[in-house]
C-alpha cells in the first residue's frame, strides 16, 4: 500500500518484487505446514507450487522479459505446468507406479470461496465412477481453478498499477462534469451560453457572410466556362494568404512551376486507381518507386556491390494520419498474435500527434500517455520504461514532434525496444524530406531513421516538404511481416477476393503519378538546396524570437518549427493579433504556446513576421492582463477548463 501511496503507478519492477515477495511466504507457509509429513507429502506440495507459479508466469506474463533467460522460461512454462498437471493425474490413477503419494489439499485456504464448487464436486465424486478417476478429476480440477483465481487477482493488480492517479481524476471530473451538463440546467444553460458565443465569433472570423450556399442539386447543370471562372474567382482570393508567405506550414512549397507540373501530372492520370493494377500497371510502379526513394532517405536500404538490396518495404497512404493509424494496426495484428496479448497497450508522449490517440480510439488499444522533459520537451525515457508491460506492441516516437518542432530521443527509445522486443514508430512526417538533407548539410540531427536498429515502422508525409500534392504520404516498415500485418484481405466475400493495402479501397492514381513526378524533379539536389534555405530562415527566426522581450522558446529549433511563449501575459492574445495583421499561426495547448511551421512561402517574409510579432507583443504588454478575452484566446481559456472530449 505504502508503493501505491508513494507513485502514481508502480513499476514493473516493483510490482515484480511485491509478486515474488507473497509467492516466497506463500511457498514457506505451504511447505513449513508440510514439516511433519513425509517427503512424498513436501514432494506432492512442491509439485503444487510449481503448476501455480509457472502457469501464473505462463499466462499472467507479470513483467515483460528483460533478457533471453526470462523468455525462454515463459516459453516453456505452459508445457512444464502441463507436464506436472498431468503426472498428477496419472499418480492418482495408479498409485502403484508413483514414488510418492499425492496429498489431495490443493488450495485449501479458498475453500470457503469455492464452497459452492465444492459441492459440486462432491456431488461428482458420490456418482458410480471408479474412484482413482474421480479424485483424479477432482484433483486437476481445482489446479484450473486455483490457476483461473490467480490469474483474476493478478490481472486486477495489473489494472490498478497502470491507472494513475491522473486517469481516475480525469474519469472523476468527466463524470461530473457530463452530470451537471445533462442534469442540471443552469450548468446547461451557461455553457451552452458560452458555446454559441464562440461558434458566433468562429463565424464571423472563418466564413464570408456574404457567400452563396447550394444546399441542393441544382436544377439544370452549369457549363464549364461558368464554374471554371466561379472557381478560379475564389481561388484567387483565398490563395492570397499564403502566397503572401503569411501560413504556418499548409502550403510547403507554391512555386509557380512546380505547381503546374504536379498539375499536368494530375490530369494525366486523373481517372486512375490504384486498385485496378491491371489497367494502371504505372500507377503501381509509381508507388513501388515512391516508397523505395523514400526508404533510402531513411537508410532502408543496403548497398551490395553495384545492386540496391531493399531491405525496408513500404505503402502509400493518404497522409500522416492514415500512416499512423496502418502502423498502429500493423503492430498489433503482429505482436499481438506472436506475444499472445489480449489488451495491447502503446506508449506516447503527450505532445505526440493525435493521430495515434485516434488509431488507438479505431482499433482498441489504449494509449499510454507519459511526459516529456521540461527543459528539452523530448519524451521522457525513463517514464517509457516503466511504463512498459507485457501488453505493450509499440512505442511512439517523433522526429520532430509538431508543437515545439524537437527530435525525440529515438536511440534510448530503441534500446527499450530491443530489450522488451516491441515495435518502435517514428513520426517522420514533418521531418522527413527534412532531416536527411539537414544532416548532409552538416546540421546537428541526432540518429532518427532505420540505422537505430530498433525503429520498425516510420512515416513521412510526401505532401509536406516532399513537395507532392496534398493526398499522400509513405509508411515504412523494417520487415515484410509488418507490412503484411497492415493489408486487409477478405476471401470469402461473394463478390471476389477483397485485399486492400491501406484502409481506403479506391484511391486516386493521381495522386501518386503527381507524388512521383514532384519527387523526380526535385532530386537531391532540389530537396538540398530547399532545406538549407529553409534551416536558415528557421535558425534566424528563433533568435529573432528569443530576443523579444516577454517571449521564450519552447526547445532547441533542429529542423522547421519555432514554437515560443511568455510568462508575462496570456500568448493566445499575442496570437490573435497576428491573425488580425493576416497571420495564419498554429495555436497550442499544454502548454499553452505558439509555433511557426516555416515553409518556402515563409522564409521570403521572414523579416515581417519578426516586425509584427514585435508589435503585437508590444500592444499585448500594453494593454495589460485585464483585456478580454476573444477568438483563440476565449476558445482555449474555455476548453483548458473543461474535462477532454
Amino acid at each position: 500500500t505504502s508503493r501505491f501511496k508513494a507513485k502514481k503507478t508502480m513499476s514493473s519492477s516493483s510490482f515484480r518484487s511485491t509478486i515474488i515477495d507473497l509467492t516466497s511466504r506463500y511457498v514457506s507457509v505451504r511447505l513449513g505446514g508440510h514439516f511433519s509429513r513425509s517427503l512424498g507429502s513436501d514432494a506432492e506440495v512442491m509439485s503444487t507450487v510449481l503448476i501455480a507459479l509457472l502457469g501464473s508466469v505462463c499466462l499472467l506474463k507479470v513483467s515483460p522479459p528483460r533478457s533471453v533467460v526470462v523468455r525462454k522460461f515463459r516459453a516453456m512454462a505452459m508445457p512444464m505446468s502441463v507436464c506436472i498437471m498431468l503426472y498428477r493425474f496419472i499418480t492418482v490413477l495408479f498409485p502403484s507406479i508413483a514414488p510418492f503419494q499425492v496429498h489431495h489439499d490443493l488450495f485449501d485456504y479458498v475453500v470457503t470461496f469455492l464452497k459452492y464448487v465444492y459441492s459440486v464436486l462432491d456431488h461428482f465424486s458420490s456418482l458410480h465412477l471408479p474412484s482413482n478417476l474421480s479424485v483424479a478429476l477432482t484433483t486437476v480440477f481445482r489446479d484450473l481453478v486455483g490457476l483461473a483465481i490467480i490469474r483474476m487477482v493478478v490481472e486486477y493488480c495489473q489494472s490498478f498499477r497502470r491507472t494513475s492517479f491522473a486517469e481516475v481524476k480525469t474519469s472523476a471530473i468527466d463524470s461530473v462534469f457530463q452530470f451537471g451538463k445533462n442534469n442540471i440546467p443552469y450548468v446547461a444553460n451557461e455553457l451552452q451560453k458560452e458555446e454559441d458565443k464562440m461558434e458566433v465569433d468562429l463565424e464571423t472570423s472563418l466564413k464570408d457572410g456574404s457567400r452563396k450556399r447550394t444546399l441542393a442539386l441544382p436544377p439544370k447543370g452549369r457549363t464549364s466556362r461558368s464554374l471554371l471562372l466561379d472557381l478560379k474567382k475564389r481561388s484567387s482570393a483565398e490563395n492570397k494568404k499564403w502566397e503572401e508567405g503569411l501560413v504556418s506550414g499548409a502550403v510547403y512549397c507554391g512555386e509557380k512551376d512546380h505547381t503546374e507540373l504536379l498539375n499536368a501530372a494530375y490530369a494525366a492520370f486523373s481517372l486512375a486507381n490504384p486498385l485496378h493494377p491491371d489497367i494502371w500497371p504505372s500507377v503501381n510502379q509509381f508507388e513501388a518507386e515512391i516508397c523505395s526513394m523514400t526508404a533510402s532517405l531513411m537508410n532502408g536500404t543496403l548497398h551490395n556491390m553495384e545492386d540496391i538490396v531493399s531491405t525496408v518495404v513500404g505503402c502509400i497512404s493518404s497522409g500522416g494520419t492514415e500512416s499512423i493509424i496502418l502502423a498502429a494496426k500493423a503492430h498489433k495484428e503482429l505482436y499481438c498474435k506472436r506475444k499472445g496479448i489480449r489488451h495491447p497497450e502503446i506508449i506516447s508522449c503527450v505532445t505526440a500527434h493525435a493521430a495515434i490517440d485516434k488509431a488507438c480510439e479505431m482499433l482498441g488499444c489504449r494509449n499510454v500517455k507519459v511526459g516529456y522533459d521540461p527543459e528539452t520537451y523530448k519524451i521522457d525515457v525513463d517514464a517509457v520504461a516503466a511504463a512498459i508491460n507485457s501488453d505493450t506492441i509499440l512505442l511512439y516516437s517523433s522526429a520532430p514532434s509538431f508543437p515545439q518542432g524537437v527530435v525525440d530521443n529515438i536511440s534510448r527509445l530503441s534500446s527499450l525496444a530491443l530489450a522488451h522486443d516491441v515495435g518502435l514508430h517514428v513520426d517522420c512526417c514533418l521531418g522527413g524530406f527534412v532531416l536527411p538533407f539537414a544532416k548532409k548539410l552538416g546540421y546537428d540531427v541526432p540518429a532518427f531513421d532505420f540505422t537505430v536498429p530498433g525503429v520498425t515502422s516510420m512515416s513521412c508525409d510526401t505532401h509536406k516538404y516532399g513537395y507532392a500534392s496534398k493526398g499522400t504520404s509513405v509508411i515504412l516498415y523494417r520487415n515484410k511481416a509488418l507490412r503484411r500485418a497492415q493489408y486487409f484481405c477478405y476471401p470469402e466475400w461473394t463478390g471476389g477476393l477483397y485485399v486492400t493495402p491501406t484502409i481506403a479501397g479506391s484511391r486516386p492514381g493521381a495522386l501518386s503519378a503527381a507524388c512521383w513526378a514532384s519527387m523526380m524533379a526535385m532530386g537531391e539536389d532540389g530537396y538540398t538546396d530547399r532545406v538549407d534555405t529553409i534551416m536558415e530562415a528557421t535558425a534566424e527566426i528563433a533568435k529573432a524570437v528569443q530576443a523579444i522581450d516577454g517571449l521564450y522558446l519552447l526547445g532547441e529549433p533542429k529542423s522547421m518549427i519555432v514554437c515560443f511563449d511568455s510568462k508575462e501575459f496570456n500568448i493566445y492574445r499575442v496570437g490573435d493579433k497576428m491573425t488580425k495583421l493576416g497571420w495564419s499561426l498554429n495555436s497550442l495547448q499544454r502548454p499553452a504556446c505558439i509555433h511557426l511551421c516555416v515553409t518556402l512561402r515563409t522564409v521570403e517574409h521572414r523579416s515581417k513576421f519578426v516586425a509584427d510579432l514585435e508589435g503585437c507583443v508590444a500592444e499585448v504588454r500594453e494593454e495589460g492582463n485585464d483585456a478580454a478575452l476573444t477568438g483563440n484566446a476565449a476558445v482555449y481559456g474555455m476548453s483548458g477548463s473543461m474535462p477532454p472530449g
